[in-house]
């Protein structure tokens, strides 16, 4: 009997174990994201040309002042081909709730790099930094309060 269900449990812990995923963290002090600061994030690739879907991960409290987000995103391969991209997204609903997972802390999966190939073994470096402003004022607030953290997560596409 007990075989029977351990015979299960192993496959189902095989299965999660086999996947790729890698999350990559930046965590910023409590006073919030400087606009100035980038996050940087480095990965070794070793596996054989693979595309990646590479969303970003916002974490942010009630105390974030906006309803949106806007950020400078950048990529390079080993080779030295680079990408830039600005990047907006929609962080809460227009009542005024967010649209992320979480209680106190808001946790958002905003779409970045679709179909990414890592075709070179070789580090890739992904950097990511605000470029937020109030509608009303010229200047950008210096610091964007109530982030906590941002991410990237490197996602395999099946090659089923």
């Amino acid at each position: 009997m007990r075989s029977r269900f351990l015979l299960p449990v192993f496959i189902l812990l095989l299965a999660a174990c086999s996947k790729e995923n890698v999350l990559l963290f930046k965590e910023f002090p409590n006073e919030g994201w400087a606009q100035n600061e980038w996050a940087e994030f480095n990965y070794t690739h070793r596996l054989p040309q693979k595309a990646f879907t590479i969303p970003l991960i916002l974490r942010h409290d009630d105390s974030y002042p906006y309803a949106n987000i806007h950020v400078i995103a950048e990529w390079e391969n080993p080779k030295g081909i680079k990408g830039t991209d600005t990047l907006s997204y929609i962080l809460a609903y227009p009542d005024g709730r967010w649209k992320g997972k979480g209680l106190y802390i808001k946790e958002h999966t905003l779409p970045y790099l679709n179909d990414f190939m890592l075709d070179e073994p070789g580090n890739y470096r992904f950097r990511i930094r605000p470029a937020v402003r109030d509608n009303e004022q010229l200047v950008a607030d210096k610091i964007l309060v109530g982030v906590h953290q941002i991410g990237i997560e490197l996602n395999p596409i099946s090659n089923e």
